[in-house]
């Protein structure tokens, strides 16, 4: 199970989101996998907390980028979003996070991609970021 798995929150809490060059020990891709995967595991519950929190830390600027970003990505279900609401922009990543796949690969992947509606390098190092926060809350308990 999702929550079981220590070595891999281990690794996501060790990220370092401030590593934009691509030499970081995780891709934006995979850290997409691995929180679309807590998204699809957590309770709603704890999804709405962990989001918001992170959403709440995001300057302006970056939570617009972000809501834009999945509004506007074909890979997302969300169709609006006020991205000056924490807990409205922390719903909206997460129905993005449980849409169907596509490709083979999950809305986040997709929108992390190469040339994806996310593919912006900040915008990318708040999702590893996310990641992190995610795996050091794991690890905690």
């Amino acid at each position: 199970m999702f929550f079981d798995q220590r070595d891999r929150h281990e690794q996501m809490a060790n990220l370092d989101p401030r590593d934009l060059n691509g030499d970081g020990r995780v891709s934006p891709q995979e850290a997409a996998a691995y929180v679309q995967e807590y998204l699809q595991n957590a309770s709603p519950e704890e999804r709405r907390q962990v989001l918001g929190e992170y959403f709440q830390q995001l300057p302006p600027d970056q939570r617009q980028q972000m809501g834009d970003a999945m509004v506007q990505s074909p890979y997302s279900p969300v169709q609006q979003v006020r991205y000056d609401d924490p807990n409205d922009l922390a719903d909206a990543y997460s129905r993005t996070a449980q849409a169907p796949t596509q490709d083979g690969r999950s809305p986040l992947e997709a929108a992390f991609a190469p040339g994806g509606a996310l593919g912006n390098p900040m915008v990318k190092a708040g999702l590893v970021g996310l990641a992190a926060m995610i795996g050091s809350r794991l690890m905690r308990r």
